[in-house]
C-alpha cells in the first residue's frame, strides 16, 4: 500500500507541469498560472491540515514565538522558483527532460545538503558509493538529454536557448532540494509534514501575489482565464497530492526509498504524458536512449539513496 502512494505521488506531480503549462500559456503568463496553482494548493493542503488538526494554524504560530532561524520559513522562495521554472521549462525542453534535468540538480543539491547537514538536514557520509551514484545518474542524464537528440537528428547545442533552458533545468532541482529539506525539517518541528508543505505554499503564494501585482497588468487575464480549459485550473492538486502521499510513505518506508518511488512514478507519468500527448500538450514518441538514460538514473539514484 505504502509503495502505491509513492509512486501515486510521484505520477501526480508529473502532471503538474503540462497543466500549469497550458494555464500559462493561456494566461500569457507563467506567474499567473503559478500564483492559481499556489492558491488552489493553500486551499487543499489547508484542508487536509485542518482534518488532521484543527489548531494547525495555531501551532504554527506558537512555532514562530521559539526562537527558530529565519530560513526555517523559506521554502516559499524556492518552491516559487521551482513552480515557475517547471512551466517554463515544459514549454522549452518537453516533458520527459522537464523531470530528468531537474533530477539531476535534486540528486546533486540532495546529496551536498545532507553531506553538510544543511538547512536542519540529518548529516549523512559522503561515501564512495553515493560518489559512483551521482556520476551515474549524470550519465543517465547524458544519454536521455544528448544521445536522444542525436538519435533524433538534432544537434543538443544548435541554439543558445536550448543550451540555456538545459542548465536551469538542472538548477531548478536544485531549487525543489532546498524546498524539500526545509519542508520537512519544518513539517518535523509541527510535527506534521502537511502542516510544513502548507507553510511552504503560503509563503510561496505570498511571493508570487506580489511578484504578478508588480509585474502582470491586469493582475488576472479575463480573457484568457475564459479561453483556458477548466482542467487547467487544477495544477495545485496534483503538487499537494504528492506532498500529501509522500508525507505518509517517508515515515514507513524511508526518505530514500520515497524519493526513489517518487521519482519512478514521476517518470512514469511524464513518459504517458508524452507519448499520448495529455493536456493539449505536444505529442512526442519516447525513444530508445531517453528509457536507457532513464534506467541509468534511476540505478544511480538507487545507489546514492538506498546503498
Amino acid at each position: 500500500m505504502f509503495y502505491l502512494l509513492g509512486l501515486l505521488g510521484g505520477f501526480a506531480v508529473s502532471n503538474q507541469s503540462p497543466i500549469n503549462a497550458r494555464l500559462g500559456g493561456a494566461l500569457k503568463s507563467p506567474f499567473r498560472a503559478a500564483f492559481l496553482s499556489f492558491s488552489l494548493g493553500v486551499v487543499f493542503l489547508g484542508v487536509l491540515a485542518f482534518i488532521q488538526n484543527p489548531h494547525f494554524l495555531g501551532d504554527i504560530v506558537a512555532l514562530t514565538k521559539t526562537g527558530q532561524p529565519w530560513w526555517i520559513y523559506s521554502a516559499g522562495i524556492f518552491s516559487m522558483l521551482y513552480q515557475t521554472s517547471n512551466i517554463l521549462l515544459f514549454k522549452n525542453v518537453g516533458a520527459v527532460k522537464t523531470v530528468v534535468l531537474p533530477t539531476l540538480g535534486q540528486v546533486v543539491m540532495s546529496m551536498v545538503i545532507q553531506t553538510f547537514g544543511w538547512v536542519g538536514a540529518e548529516t549523512v557520509a559522503l561515501t564512495a558509493i553515493k560518489v559512483a551514484g551521482v556520476i551515474l545518474a549524470i550519465i543517465g542524464v547524458l544519454v536521455a538529454v544528448v544521445l536522444s537528440a542525436r538519435l533524433e537528428n538534432k544537434t543538443g547545442s544548435s541554439q543558445g536557448s536550448s543550451v540555456f533552458w538545459h542548465v536551469w533545468g538542472i538548477f531548478t532541482g536544485m531549487f525543489a532540494s532546498f524546498q524539500q529539506a526545509i519542508t520537512g525539517h519544518l513539517g518535523h518541528l509541527l510535527g506534521a509534514p502537511v502542516d510544513g508543505a502548507f507553510v511552504s505554499f503560503v509563503g510561496a503564494l505570498i511571493l508570487l501575489t506580489i511578484l504578478v501585482a508588480f509585474k502582470e497588468r491586469p493582475f488576472f487575464n479575463r480573457d484568457g482565464m475564459k479561453a483556458a480549459p477548466w482542467w487547467s485550473f487544477l495544477g495545485g492538486i496534483p503538487g499537494s497530492l504528492f506532498v500529501f502521499f509522500i508525507g505518509i510513505v517517508v515515515p514507513v518506508l524511508g526518505p530514500g526509498m520515497g524519493a526513489i518511488l517518487g521519482l519512478m512514478g514521476m517518470l512514469i507519468g511524464t513518459i504517458i504524458v508524452q507519448q499520448f500527448g495529455w493536456y493539449q500538450s505536444v505529442k512526442k514518441r519516447v525513444n530508445v536512449m531517453q528509457i536507457i538514460g532513464i534506467v541509468i538514473m534511476v540505478v544511480g539514484v538507487v545507489m546514492i539513496q538506498v546503498l
